[in-house]
């Protein structure tokens, strides 16, 4: 064979091969584009998960098929179960890679500084004595792409919020953020589970893999993210949720149910920027930041979010709802069975629709203390509209410390050893910590808006709280006293007696000091209907109305309430899907 037929038949050879490979490229090209979804379910889109995604292949339809895999949020801890491979969102490292959410996930937020009326992609460096600026860089590890699916944004900032709870819940801190799988005892976490799903039964008005949650998990989440319900109507695929650079929307997809989309929009940092360069006079106006939310991480506190009030057990209390005054009106009804407190109410909101009842001093007066021993955090979702109330401020606990010892210097001492006892505590805690009932400036501007209080203080202060409920709680075992009774008789006379705090002016223009002495001027009523109710002991029924308003004192002063829009009461606890696209 001469050199000629050689290279014609080499030639040969190599175009047969290149077509040969044309070919098979071409036909894998064919069997891959069967896999449908399998482009939705890369890395760009969805963050680390995509690892999870696989094809499969299916002989009896000669295709490949696309299984991916999404988180399924939920609370986990406190009567919510538990469930199978869960992962706790704590915002530690371990419980990051866990969940696939490490932390470069959202690292490159910009943060920006105003120079006049412009936005420069800038920011100063803060260390040493530089003042030059340096451009951001991007996080190692990879970065937030603003296409990827909501979810995985959202995922990082319940570890951010949930690790600023926890490093505030003091005595928990450390076992609660180490743990990534069974939450410690009395704390209640959010968590995933890993689903994967086939993109054959994705609906075709969906393009992106979607987590999923459930109606009551994302109500509570979304408020201990600092979000609060601006609408909240699932009947009618209707789901709305802002505050603190994030928002929550829906839409309804067809077969599938609601789907919502969450954004952050790094305005909180815009805003901190912006008041940092305020304070250094580079601009000038007002700068309107929005207070810090970090809320105890209790299953109670997330059911005052829908206005539930799961009642102490200790006193013998049936649970309420007061989200609205029309719930207010029942649960009046069931605390004060005479009726006559619910009544008066109704009469209120028939000739002033505007009247909103104040609901702290029920809730310090009925339910058990929310805040553990050794935390730092005080604040809880406001369970209805008007969260005023003398056990709310150190001004209400000044008033009945004061009251409290004209009465025990008008009978000349002769009151009951407990009576005296909550007299002495009342010097005691004052003594040491201004925050109980000393009425300074600085303690009325610490009362205006509050995160975290000093936990020895809290912990003197709920230390007599549950001493108190156990002395109340012994008294129900051992005598004829109900608590249940004592309460309902103190909310018709004292509550709703006439001039005091049911008073529409007085309601508008709070007076505590006035409050508390007009209990004190209803005690002897009070003594009364509670000997018609078949406890006669005159000085032990003024003991026990004195450590049921100490108690409620001490539940105020653990607690702070902040304010916001609740979840319908027939939404709570309901398990219906959501998804988050």
């Amino acid at each position: 064979m001469t050199s000629t037929d050689t290279n014609l038949a080499a030639a040969a050879l190599a175009i047969a091969l290149v077509a040969l490979l044309t070919t098979m490229g071409q036909l894998l090209q064919q069997y891959l584009a069967t896999a449908d979804g399998y482009r939705r379910c890369q890395k760009s889109v969805m963050g680390e998960y995509a690892r999870k995604t696989r094809l499969q292949w299916r002989w009896s339809e000669f295709r490949f098929e696309t299984l991916y895999t999404t988180p399924e949020i939920f609370l986990a801890g406190q009567g919510s179960p538990n469930r199978v491979g869960q992962v706790l969102l704590t915002g530690s490292q371990k419980s990051r890679e866990k969940s696939l959410v490490p932390p470069s996930s959202m690292d490159n937020q910009e943060a920006v500084m105003l120079v006049g009326s412009s936005f420069n992609n800038q920011f100063e460096v803060p260390s040493g004595q530089r003042t030059h600026t340096e451009t951001p860089r991007a996080p190692p590890g990879g970065t937030y792409r603003g296409e990827m699916t909501c979810w995985v944004p959202f995922l990082h900032w319940i570890h951010e919020k949930t690790a600023a709870s926890l490093d505030n819940h003091l005595i928990y801190s450390q076992e609660a953020t180490d743990a990534t799988v069974l939450p410690p005892r009395n704390v209640r976490l959010p968590g995933i589970i890993f689903r994967e799903r086939s993109w054959d039964f994705q609906p075709p008005d969906v393009v992106r893999p979607l987590a999923k949650t459930t109606l009551a998990d994302i109500a509570v989440i979304a408020r201990r993210m600092g979000m609060k319900w601006k609408d909240f109507r699932p009947s009618d695929g209707i789901l709305r949720a802002e505050g603190h650079s994030q928002t929550i929307t829906s839409t309804t997809v067809r077969s599938l149910g609601i789907v919502l989309q969450y954004s952050y929009t790094g305005q909180k940092q815009r805003l901190a920027m912006a008041e940092h360069n305020l304070r250094k006079r580079l601009v000038t106006g007002s700068i309107l930041t929005e207070q810090e939310e970090i809320y105890i991480p209790d299953a109670g506190a997330d059911r005052l979010g829908c206005g539930v009030l799961r009642a102490d057990r200790d006193l013998g209390l049936p649970d309420l709802t007061v989200s609205t005054q029309a719930e207010i009106v029942t649960a009046l009804g069931y605390l004060d069975r005479s009726g006559t407190s619910s009544a008066a109410l109704a009469r209120i909101l028939q000739e002033n629709p505007d009247f909103r009842f104040r609901v702290a001093d029920i809730v310090a007066l009925a339910i058990h203390p929310l805040r553990r021993p050794g935390s730092h955090l005080v604040q809880v979702p406001a369970p209805s509209d008007n969260m005023q109330g003398v056990t709310t401020s150190s001004v209400g606990r000044r008033a009945f410390r004061q009251c409290l010892e004209e009465y025990v210097v008008v009978r000349n001492g002769d009151v009951g050893i407990h009576t005296q006892q909550a007299l002495d505590i009342c010097y005691e805690i004052g003594t040491k910590y201004a925050a109980w009932d000393h009425t300074d400036d600085y303690s009325t501007q610490d009362e205006q808006w509050i995160v975290t209080r000093d936990p020895r203080y809290l912990d003197a202060v709920q230390e007599r709280l549950d001493s108190l409920t156990t002395i109340l709680n012994e008294w129900e075992q051992a005598h004829s006293f109900r608590y249940h009774n004592m309460l309902g008789i103190h909310i018709r006379i004292a509550m709703f007696a006439d001039g005091g705090e049911t008073n529409l002016q007085q309601n508008l223009a709070t007076d505590y000091k006035a409050d508390v002495d007009g209990y004190f001027r209803q005690l002897p009523k009070i003594v009364e209907e509670m000997k018609k109710a078949g406890f006669h002991n005159k000085q032990m029924i003024v003991d026990a109305w004195v450590m049921m308003m100490l108690r409620a004192m001490c539940w105020g002063a653990c607690h702070f309430f902040v304010p916001g829009e609740r979840v319908p009461i027939q939404y709570f606890g309901s398990q219906l899907p959501v998804y988050i696209g």
